[in-house]
């Protein structure tokens, strides 16, 4: 079967994900994941990309990270708590060997109670996009949004799983899936594919929900630096390239951008994000003034 169906999307857009949400908890579960990758690898002849779908918390390194099908590595950081760390787990699958790409493939869903449990309230479009921006930054190739209430069509007609509460025709138009294309955009305005994450930008990164996470570019023409929380980050200016630096706030909410002025690379700077509301995130932008980039956001 899984022969016939490589054969049958061989030459489609297809990205095979095996797993379905699972570990492997015994050789019997390896050989099979084995044998179906084996044979879709039969059926389209490597035409397509192949990953694998853990449980919540663990990553398919843990499970497959040598095996020559894997393509990528996909991990889950779920849906247990608000602030997981899930820049740790990309850190982590970023920095093995063999090298392999990786994302988040499900972190938290918007809409989704937490934990399971509507007393502790529910995810909303801050959470899933601190979740995309902190994967993203450390090192992730891409990320997967997800809402509890579209993936099972919630409706009269069907019963709510784990307390979905919205419609999911209005589920559709929630905050945080429209928020998601201004990481895009912002990741595609400048030399993406020289991107890395670098945290020796930061004098300090702080903790838990505050955690600040950066990136760049490899031969130091910009940095992103994303504050989940707004307030204040304090960045090593001579770990970019240039002698100036300009420097932007780019809005996760609205894909906008402000210039805040031009500075001269050098020592330690700190930069005070535009308000300091609970959920204000922002994302400071540094741009070697010689490049002359665009404004970020705006796809190159």
């Amino acid at each position: 079967m899984a022969r016939f169906l490589g054969k049958r999307y061989e030459y489609e857009q297809v990205i095979w994900i095996l797993g379905g949400d699972r570990p492997c908890e015994n050789e019997r579960h390896y050989a099979i994941w084995r044998a179906i990758a084996g044979g879709i690898r039969r059926g389209d002849r490597g035409n397509h990309p192949i990953t694998y779908h853990p449980m919540g918390g663990t990553t398919s390194a843990q499970f497959f990270h040598e095996e020559p099908w894997l393509d990528f590595n996909m991990l889950q950081s779920g849906h247990g708590a608000r602030n997981t760390a899930n820049y740790e787990m990309i850190e982590r699958d970023y920095a093995r060997e063999p090298i392999k790409p990786c994302l988040d493939g499900e972190a938290c869903y918007e809409d989704h109670p937490i934990n399971w449990d509507p007393r502790n309230g529910w995810f909303d479009d801050h959470d899933v996009r601190q979740a995309a921006y902190w994967a993203v930054f450390a090192g992730a190739f891409g990320h997967t949004y997800g809402c509890h209430d579209v993936w099972q069509f919630l409706g009269p007609e069907r019963p709510p799983i784990s307390h979905a509460r919205t419609e999911w025709r209005k589920a559709l138009d929630l905050p945080g899936a429209s928020q998601m294309q201004h990481l895009r955009a912002l990741i595609e305005s400048r030399p993406m594919l020289i991107r890395i994450p670098d945290q020796s930008l930061l004098a300090s990164a702080g903790k838990g929900a505050d955690y600040v996470q950066a990136t760049r570019g490899a031969d130091g023409s910009y940095a992103f630096v994303y504050m989940p929380r707004g307030g204040q980050v304090s960045v090593r200016m001579d770990g970019l390239a240039s002698k100036k630096v300009k420097a932007h706030w780019f809005n996760p909410r609205d894909g906008k951008a402000e210039m805040i002025g031009e500075y001269t690379a050098d020592g330690i700077m700190a930069f005070t994000a535009p308000s300091c509301g609970q959920f204000d995130d922002w994302v400071l932008v540094l741009d070697d003034t010689t490049k002359e980039f665009q404004v970020p956001g705006l796809m190159m």
